[in-house]
């Protein structure tokens, strides 16, 4: 099945600052939005265009303008699709994330603008690791179309919320499998998804059997009578993206509720949603840069197995759905800050 992808995995972008790594001569780092990229000396200046490509896309190298990435590993998803997975990697004690090549290398981008997203026009796609039968069972479709997906912004594109008031409650990512569980009165049916794909019941799908150990359905109908309503969550732990929590159990955490397609903001939330829910990080202080964010989730330990390390943090709203950025634009009152340290050593689903 194809996949569908509503990030912005390529964009036209300007290189806002060019600095000089300790003890490198021959690569400077780059910041693009909140990203840095290693780059290669004297290949851009502050102000020149670039294309960007964030980490987790994957690019085509039988493409001449990728070939050179074919060395570094290539990959199959899903779909059968060939490529090369960008990942955080450190060079000389700096972190790299994404992509950039001078826009010049893209005739048919000649006329676009910073900003422009050009994923699909560089037919660019998100990587997600095939997962395992036992995680998923028989497929019934594509996930229904009026459930969103249920990636988070990261706050290396959307630093302008951090100037948003809000009850900001700081949570643990946690590294796992996404899962849906819904119900639809109008059609009569009860359902369970992966990140892209509608599961029929089955005992030997691990997400069905969870959803069933929490009874979700049931409490969705009673709680929500006669709406359509969506919870969705990560499940992790044994077998599921090579578990780095080390867990010996498979469990479920929840983080968001729909209800009619509205996304209710977490201090609505009714009782047993928020005993399901990931663990809150109280501890963590509202960041004020992008900088800060990274910094505190630097070495962070996890809750949930407090001999390992977190993924990171989602910062969500317990007052509000959506916020607005100081330009207008309205955003939903949530974004994710992963530790670069823990990327590089689990990067498969982060």
């Amino acid at each position: 099945m194809p996949q569908t992808t509503s990030r912005r995995l390529a964009t036209v972008e300007t290189i806002a600052e060019i600095a000089a790594i300790p003890g490198a001569d021959a690569i400077v780092r780059a910041r693009i939005r909140g990203w840095d990229v290693v780059v290669k000396l004297g290949e851009f200046q502050a102000g020149d265009p670039c294309v960007y490509f964030e980490v987790d896309s994957m690019l085509d190298v039988e493409d001449a303008r990728f070939a050179f990435l074919a060395p570094r590993g290539v990959r199959t998803d899903v779909d059968g699709r060939k490529g090369h997975v960008l990942r955080t990697v450190k060079l000389r004690g700096q972190y790299s994330q994404g992509l950039a090549l001078p826009q010049s290398s893209f005739p048919e981008l000649a006329n676009a603008n910073p900003g422009d997203d050009v994923t699909e026009a560089l037919d660019v796609v998100k990587w997600d690791p095939p997962l395992p039968a036992e995680l998923v069972g028989q497929v019934r479709g594509t996930r229904p179309s009026w459930i969103p997906a249920t990636d988070e912004e990261r706050i290396q594109n959307l630093a302008a919320i951090l100037a948003c008031p809000a009850d900001w409650v700081a949570t643990e990512k946690i590294d796992g499998t996404s899962m849906t569980v819904y119900v639809d009165p109008e059609a009569g049916i009860e359902g369970v998804c992966s990140r892209n794909l509608d599961l029929l019941p089955a005992d030997s799908s691990t997400l069905w059997r969870l959803a069933r150990e929490h009874d979700v359905h049931t409490r969705l109908a009673q709680t929500f009578p006669g709406s359509r309503a969506v919870l969705q969550g990560e499940v992790f732990g044994a077998g599921i993206q090579g578990n780095p929590l080390k867990l010996r159990v498979q469990q479920f955490a929840a983080f968001t509720l729909r209800v009619e397609g509205r996304e209710v903001p977490r201090g609505d939330w009714p009782d047993w949603v928020t005993e399901l829910s990931v663990p809150v990080r109280a501890e963590l202080s509202f960041p004020a840069t992008v900088d800060q964010a990274l910094a505190d989730v630097d070495g962070l330990k996890s809750v949930v197995a407090r001999d390992r390390p977190a993924e990171g943090v989602v910062w969500r709203a317990a007052d509000r759905a959506s916020v607005e950025l100081p330009d207008g634009k309205v955003v939903r009152a949530s974004f994710k800050v992963i530790s670069n340290r823990f990327l590089l050593k689990h990067q498969d689903s982060a």
